[in-house]
Formats: C-alpha cells, structure tokens, sequence
C-alpha cells in the first residue's frame, strides 16, 4: 500500500512541469499584454493571446510581431472580434517554425 501511493506521488510529481510548459504572457492587464518572441511562440501566439483573455470574457487581437530573440509579440484583448478592424489592424503570425539543416559542426 505504502509502495503504490509513493508511486503515484512520484508519478503526479514528474507531470507537474509538463503543465507549465507553454509559453507565458510576460505583461499584460485587462486590455492586453505582450509575448516574449521565440518562434515556438508565435507559431501559438493566438492561443496564449485566447488563453489569456478568455480571463475577463474577451477576444484576442495580435497587433504586432518584432521577429528576434528579445522581442515581443503584442496582442489586445477586445469586447468584441469587430471593433476597430481598422484602427487595431490584425496582424499575421507564423503557423509552425522553420528548422534548417545544420551546416557545420
């Protein structure tokens, strides 16, 4: 009985980081907030963007993506997806990230 529960503890224990994982918002409020930039993030960027506004019942808008490590990916969090498609225009992200071969070792 002792041997099955301290099998469990050490199984729940080796899932716990796996939840952690994905990428967090790195500042951000009600209105808002910024991704750090990786390309692994913005292949995901719409759905940390949903996640993260879903908190206050609001849709995401991505408003700007700066490419480079030590960069961010911006997004909006709006009462409704139709407000102000001009004035906060939409802006693309990446589907999945490039790998290329390496070259040299």
């Amino acid at each position: 009985m002792r041997l099955a529960s301290t099998v469990v503890v050490a199984f729940l224990l080796a899932l716990g980081p796996a939840g952690g994982a994905r990428a967090q918002v790195y500042q951000g409020n009600d209105t808002g907030g910024i991704i750090s930039w990786s390309c692994e993030n913005e292949a995901m960027a719409r759905e940390i963007a949903a996640d993260y506004c879903a908190r206050w019942n609001k849709y995401p808008r991505i408003t700007s993506v700066i490419r480079g490590y030590g960069n961010f990916i911006g997004f909006h969090c709006l009462w409704s997806p139709y407000k102000n498609p001009y004035a906060l225009p939409r802006v693309g992200t990446r589907s999945r990230c490039r790998t290329y071969p390496i070259l040299y070792k």
